[in-house]
């Protein structure tokens, strides 16, 4: 992003090392938030969150040296795609295998805003991406995942209703596993009364650090909220103790 942006802070020796050395970074928490993320939870969240932001902000400080581009066997050293689009999958990821909404309509128009607004705000500080389509989509991909992501954790964390419990007994757990038997677990659900659940579907999607704390007979709660941002969410909780006679 080059309008009225400072003088280059680095040269493009030291702007290349830096993509090198992000792209590994990118790669590995990706990698970790999206198959791993049995430990590091939230941390790897975070840096899902913030790498983009920062190749972001390299861009806007090298005046417009650095691309998106991203076609196989020919991207740059200097290209921004894996930095964006490879956190961006595993926040948004995430996103999708670890929450549970009553209705997704709402949640996928905000997102749909958050997209337009994202490209939007490329084109108007990168005119030159309307004429470079492999450019064009790394934007478009990055926005979609980033933005379902952002705006997805945002509902559920950031919601400041307290919500309701409802009492309910573990019945059987499922970790889905790619591959094989020692593949990697994409995600974990947990099977409950089906009155507890919300559309009266028996499965809960379960953050992968939560799961092993829970097991088949435990008296656990599932937890219901109206959302920041509209979207009504739940998710099993282990319920708080009971208040002392």
């Amino acid at each position: 992003m080059n309008a009225h942006a400072p003088a280059a802070a680095f040269s493009k020796a030291r702007l290349k090392r830096l993509i090198a050395v992000g792209n590994v970074l990118a790669f590995a928490v990706g990698l970790w938030t999206l198959l791993f993320a049995t430990a590091f939870y939230w941390l790897s969240l975070a840096l899902c969150f913030l790498i983009p932001l920062a190749a972001i902000a390299l861009d806007y400080g090298s005046r417009g040296t650095l691309d998106f581009e991203a076609r196989r066997g020919r991207r740059s050293p200097l290209s921004l795609a894996t930095l964006l689009i490879v956190p961006a999958i595993g926040l948004g990821g995430r996103a999708v295998n670890d929450l549970n909404f009553t209705s997704y309509a709402l949640l996928l128009a905000e997102t749909a805003f958050a997209v337009i607004s994202l490209v939007a705000l490329f084109l108007r500080f990168e005119p030159g991406l309307k004429a470079d389509r492999n450019q064009l989509a790394t934007i478009a991909l990055f926005a979609l995942a980033y933005s379902y992501g952002v705006t997805a954790f945002a509902d559920v964390l950031l919601d400041p209703s307290s919500g309701r419990d409802v009492e309910t007994i573990i019945r059987d757990k499922h970790v889905h596993v790619s591959g094989s038997v020692k593949g990697s677990s994409i995600w974990r659900k947990i099977a409950v009364d089906p009155a507890a659940v919300p559309g009266g579907g028996p499965w809960i999607e379960v953050r992968p650090d939560l799961f092993a704390s829970f097991a088949r007979g435990d008296q656990v709660c599932v937890h219901r909220s109206p959302g920041l941002l509209g979207t009504t969410w739940y998710e099993l909780r282990h319920c708080p103790p009971s208040p002392s006679p």
